[in-house]
């Protein structure tokens, strides 16, 4: 292959400045790959879900296995054996999720236009491991008895119950789509800003062992508002968080089996009816109120075509690309082992000054 004189590169590389000037528009836009910095980043959630279910209850008896254990019957008189009781039911967990969050995202920041476009925002609202709530089972069953205790279950509304503890394993929101907000200039080199970022929650949580939530996501809002200053190649963030949602997903594998339960007697009380419960998940509803702050900061993103590492693709770049053309080395951009017209197409497509 013959080798382009340099006069000619020259005159090429001019023809291509020209027609490539109209993609100069981002000139003032600069890529910051921003992080949550975990002093001074706190997060309270206030968490309920509901997952409605049915099933039956039957007593832990098994004649090989546990022959002293619980018989259940249903109604008031006779039967025999260990018969299984339905019931309807929700578990009910409840409480405060307390963290440090981590999470990334893109900010790109326009000086000219004083605007801010977040991109690809990905955060952890759980922090570094799992949250454990309350869990309380509300549980509404026919009349029954039970033996080994003796004891009358009366049926027809609501028993609280409570099963321990639950686990929220997962709690993620991912952004769905880019949004772009105004910045407000304050002293110096600082701004405020405030965003609706469009995200899905996931969400992953178990009881007594079971799923109540597998990884389901649903759609919602995560508003962030405070302060940027830009310092150059990096930028500081200061941002609060507060929302509120509620949301509710259908379950499709929520079939547990034979989990077991302690039922307190009620006529005698004093002792516990040893049950294994079986039933389905329906749904489940997640009621949040968020309220965070993060402090965050971020460094800017290279360039594409800047080899002299000041953030603008000018004559500068285009001349080093020129002076090392038919050669490897940091002018080939594109990594092929030669500079040659692969790369100059970059420096151009990027041309800002």
């Amino acid at each position: 292959m013959k080798h382009m004189t340099l006069s000619r590169m020259i005159r090429v590389s001019a023809a291509l400045v020209a027609s490539s000037l109209a993609s100069a528009a981002l000139a003032a836009e600069a890529n910051y790959n921003c992080s949550i910095s975990p002093t001074g980043s706190t997060l309270v959630q206030t968490t309920g879900i509901t997952a409605p279910f049915s099933g039956t209850l039957i007593g832990n008896y098994n004649a090989t296995t546990n022959p002293t254990g619980t018989l259940t019957r249903p109604g008031l008189f006779g039967g025999s054996g260990n018969q299984p009781i339905p019931y309807t039911a929700s578990f009910v967990l409840d409480g405060d999720v307390n963290s440090v969050p981590s999470g990334t995202w893109v900010a790109s920041i326009d000086l000219e236009t004083l605007q801010v476009t977040i991109r690809s925002l990905s955060m952890n609202l759980l922090g570094t491991g799992a949250a454990t709530l309350p869990a309380t089972l509300n549980i509404n069953y026919q009349t029954f008895r039970t033996f080994a205790p003796n004891s009358t279950f009366f049926g027809g509304f609501n028993v609280p119950v409570p099963v321990g503890d639950a686990n929220i394993t997962e709690l993620r929101a991912v952004q769905t789509a880019d949004v772009t907000g105004a910045l407000v200039p304050q002293k110096g080199n600082r701004y405020t800003l405030a965003v609706a970022v469009p995200v899905n929650v996931i969400l992953s949580a178990d009881v007594l062992g079971s799923p109540v939530a597998d990884g389901s996501s649903s759609p919602g809002v995560l508003p962030l508002s405070g302060t940027v200053t830009v310092n150059g190649t990096s930028v500081s963030l200061a941002l609060s968080v507060s929302n509120q949602s509620s949301e509710t997903q259908p379950i499709t594998d929520g079939v547990f089996t034979d989990q077991p339960i302690a039922l307190p007697t009620v006529l005698p009380a004093g002792n516990t009816a040893n049950l294994l419960m079986s039933g389905t998940v329906t749904q489940v509803t997640l009621n949040t109120n968020l309220n965070a702050t993060l402090a965050a900061t971020g460094t800017r993103q290279a360039v594409p075509g800047d080899l002299d590492g000041d953030f603008l693709v000018n004559s500068s770049d285009l001349g080093i690309l020129l002076t090392s053309w038919g050669q490897p080395g940091v002018s080939d951009l594109n990594a092929d082992g030669t500079t040659d017209s692969a790369d100059l197409a970059i420096v151009l497509t990027n041309w800002t000054a």
